[in-house]
């Protein structure tokens, strides 16, 4: 009665400490968790990327033109920043030349903006097209260009492709496998540079570009070269739960057309827009300078549109250098050969279903001493009892006792 007893208690014991480990493996199974790790990876080939120019639009606007046109909008703005600066301007060329020679200005003067103002700027000379160029091994022919803009800057996308494809460049680390790539331009003013992923929407932080400038008689020759960094986060129903998409471009889409619909006729001053997209009578307004709930609520709305993670998200660091000598007015941009590695943040489950398997049978094993080698032996091997036990036991209990029958009832 004892020993059936203690065996009840024992398995009792086993049954819900077996249970509570199972239970936790489990439930922190079905969380599924992730775990990252970080990859350096140098890459045997590299694919010409984009390549963003940003350009002042105080540099590019006809402010003659554009005097003419918003006069007394002009005059008080020359007051005041003659007042601000302790300044004396005796003429408009003198306000205007003042305008010019301070990008602080820009800001003042895309508040009186319209879409149209800065749509019928001419930036398409800029880069130079097959036809004009005047560098033989300049690849301007493979190369379509976008623009872009917003109220103080005007940004250029670059596209280089052959046949619809990307342009891929040989890589054998510190040598130049292949020949250079490199685009002309015709800037003369200062102006920023970067490379930028395919799809990616435009930087308009004008210090995440490396800084260019030239004089009239001068040629200029940029090299840069970029590294890649990848973010790779795991879909549902892992924890990271990534979803795939643009998740910027669906952000800034979001707040452009609330704040189209909240304000008629206005775009917001930083926004980023093609040519094209608006019509030319809109005008551009600073709204982040109003304390209003209206656009705190459109930035919270759209924020909610994006706060699953992007399963993929791709990244240019751009770096390079830049040399200007006394020449013919050569501008080149030019891609150098990427030196470091390429950094890949990369998810992955942090236990696999053949692990939990390998965790319960590992848990039946410690509380109960399962195994499959055991229960197969199991059904092939019977207990015997050997004749010296057999004949000790008969010695005791006499010879009408069936020893087998004894055994079973121990």
């Amino acid at each position: 009665m004892m020993l059936f007893k203690r065996k009840v208690f024992i398995s009792a014991v086993c049954s819900v400490g077996c249970s509570i480990h199972l239970f936790t493996v489990v439930n922190e199974f079905l969380k599924f968790p992730v775990q990252a790790d970080i990859i350096y990876d140098y890459p045997e080939k590299m694919i010409v990327p984009e390549i963003d120019i940003i350009l002042h639009n105080i540099d590019l606007l006809n402010m003659t033109a554009l005097y003419l046109k918003y006069s007394n909008k002009f005059d008080h703005l020359c007051e005041y920043l003659m007042k601000l600066s302790n300044l004396t301007i005796n003429s408009r060329k003198d306000c205007l030349k003042y305008l010019k020679s301070y990008y602080e200005s820009s800001y003042h003067v895309g508040n009186m903006l319209t879409i149209g103002d800065v749509e019928q700027l001419n930036v398409e000379s800029l880069i130079l097209n097959s036809k004009s160029k005047t560098v033989a091994f300049t690849r301007n022919d493979l190369c379509s260009t976008k623009r872009y803009f917003n109220a103080v800057k005007t940004f250029i996308r670059i596209s280089c492709r052959v046949n619809s494809k990307p342009i891929e460049r040989r890589l054998v680390r510190n040598i130049m496998a292949d020949s250079s790539f490199c685009i002309q331009h015709n800037i003369y003013h200062l102006f920023g540079v970067r490379f930028a992923h395919t799809n990616s929407s435009i930087d308009p932080n004008s210090l995440n570009y490396e800084a260019v400038e030239r004089e009239a008689g001068e040629n200029v020759f940029t090299i840069l070269r970029y590294k890649e960094t990848v973010i790779e986060n795991s879909e549902w129903p892992y924890q990271t739960n990534c979803r795939h998409y643009q998740k910027e471009n669906i952000f800034i889409q979001c707040l452009r057309e609330k704040i189209s619909h909240s304000y008629p006729g206005i775009v917001q001053f930083d926004d980023v827009i093609q040519v094209g997209q608006f019509p030319s009578n809109y005008k551009f307004e600073d709204l982040q300078s109003r304390a209003n709930e209206t656009l705190s609520q459109i930035r919270i709305e759209c924020a909610e549109l994006v706060k699953q993670l992007q399963c993929i998200e791709k990244t240019h660091k751009t770096q390079g250098r830049s040399s200007r000598e006394k020449g013919s007015g050569i501008g080149l941009i030019c891609l150098d050969n990427q030196v470091d590695f390429n950094i890949i943040h990369k998810t992955y489950p942090k236990s696999t279903f053949t692990e939990l398997l390998i965790y319960i049978s590992s848990i039946l094993g410690i509380w109960f001493g399962i195994s499959i080698y055991g229960k197969l032996m199991d059904g092939f091997v019977f207990p015997a009892i050997s004749t010296q036990m057999s004949e000790s036991i008969t010695s005791k209990v006499g010879p009408s006792v069936d020893t087998s029958t004894m055994t079973e009832e121990q």
